[in-house]
């Protein structure tokens, strides 16, 4: 602890404004039960784009997810803790211990050792850091399609076909796993941007990805729906709902708030989300399951983990990654995208520069 400087550079989400300072090192904080990680990356999650904005719920159980992405190494373990400095870590804010941001030089977690266990999950020594920062969101998208396949009772998607609205980097890791999981794809979106996107990185073929204005040439066309955009609108369930065929399945995984409806169905979707439930409905003259998912485990992390190793060519998640700033241009930037100056159509990764 010695070679730490007195003070560290830190962002603060206050009343729609993000900005970077420093802030002092608590040196005489650092307990037991205390995990201290520097980042290398961290990605800039749509989440965090609406707790800028105010339109997110923010969990009690949880808390706000405000710089949650992040991988890089221990820099302080407690003695209590399990780990020890120079582990490669990644981080799960659904288990809920005490932290502080994310967007940051230094991210200080604290919890018993369980839930540290949970929370600060280790990265594989394989990985080459090339797009390690990319466990948290893969891992949500690996628990949505297995929580899917529980929930369904199916072995696998093979022969299923499977269509996705949203083309950002939530829906292209639903594309990638569920062809992997033997799915034909098709991805629909809006912006002309994420459809190039996807097709000039190699994601998607081009018959993978449509405009989402096609949406109505596919009715009854899919087994499973999957609605992955930032906000689930009443719409675009809508859309999903048309594109499903009788009998299908729509997995709910954008953002929901509070109350939010199914279309013409007393289903609050928000709590089949959350609750990663199952309930079926009759919507113009088919019957749709609705299904949700939420979050993530410290297994999921570690099947993603796995499928990446074993599967690289399954998964480039690399290629979802474009662009990179520093944590100095972090605050502009981010401040960009939630007034909608800028709208990046793949990841955007913070690099924290070394300390000399």
């Amino acid at each position: 602890m010695s070679t730490v400087t007195s003070t560290y550079e830190t962002t603060r989400l206050r009343d729609g404004v993000v900005s970077l300072g420093a802030h002092a090192f608590p040196h005489g904080e650092l307990g037991d039960d205390t995990v201290v990680i520097r980042p290398d990356l961290m990605g800039i999650c749509r989440a965090d784009v609406k707790e800028v904005l105010g339109s997110r719920d923010v969990p009690e159980d949880r808390g706000p997810l405000f710089g949650h992405e992040f991988v890089g190494s221990v820099f302080f373990a407690g003695s209590r803790t399990g780990f020890e400095a120079g582990d490669a870590v990644t981080f799960n804010p659904n288990i809920t211990p005490h932290r502080t941001t994310g967007f940051a030089e230094y991210v200080f977690v604290r919890g018993s050792k369980d839930q540290l266990e949970q929370a600060v999950v280790r990265v594989p020594g394989t990985e080459d850091g090339k797009d390690v920062w990319m466990p948290e969101p893969f891992a949500c998208i690996v628990h949505a399609l297995r929580k899917l396949l529980e929930l369904t009772g199916l072995d696998s998607f093979g022969g299923k076909r499977v269509g996705i609205v949203g083309a950002g980097c939530a829906g292209l890791m639903f594309a990638m796993y569920a062809r992997h999981l033997g799915a034909s794809v098709t991805v629909f979106n809006r912006g002309e941007a994420r459809r190039s996107f996807a097709r000039e990185q190699g994601i998607l073929a081009a018959d993978e990805i449509r405009p989402l204005s096609e949406a109505g040439a596919h009715p009854d066309a899919f087994d499973v729906v999957v609605v992955a955009p930032t906000v689930a609108t009443a719409e675009l369930l809508g859309t999903a709902a048309r594109l499903a065929r009788d009998g299908a399945v729509v997995l709910v995984y954008g953002g929901t708030r509070k109350g939010d409806r199914f279309p013409g169905a007393p289903v609050d979707v928000d709590a089949v989300r959350r609750g990663e439930l199952l309930t079926w409905v009759d919507h113009a003259g088919k019957r749709l399951g609705v299904s949700g998912a939420y979050g993530c485990f410290k297994e999921d992390y570690e099947e993603g983990f796995r499928l990446r190793a074993e599967h690289p060519e399954s998964f480039p998640l690399d290629r979802l990654t474009s662009r990179r700033v520093t944590l100095d241009e972090f605050p502009d930037v981010v401040m960009d995208i939630a007034a909608g100056r800028t709208d990046p159509p793949g990841k955007v990764l913070v690099e924290v520069a070394p300390r000399p």
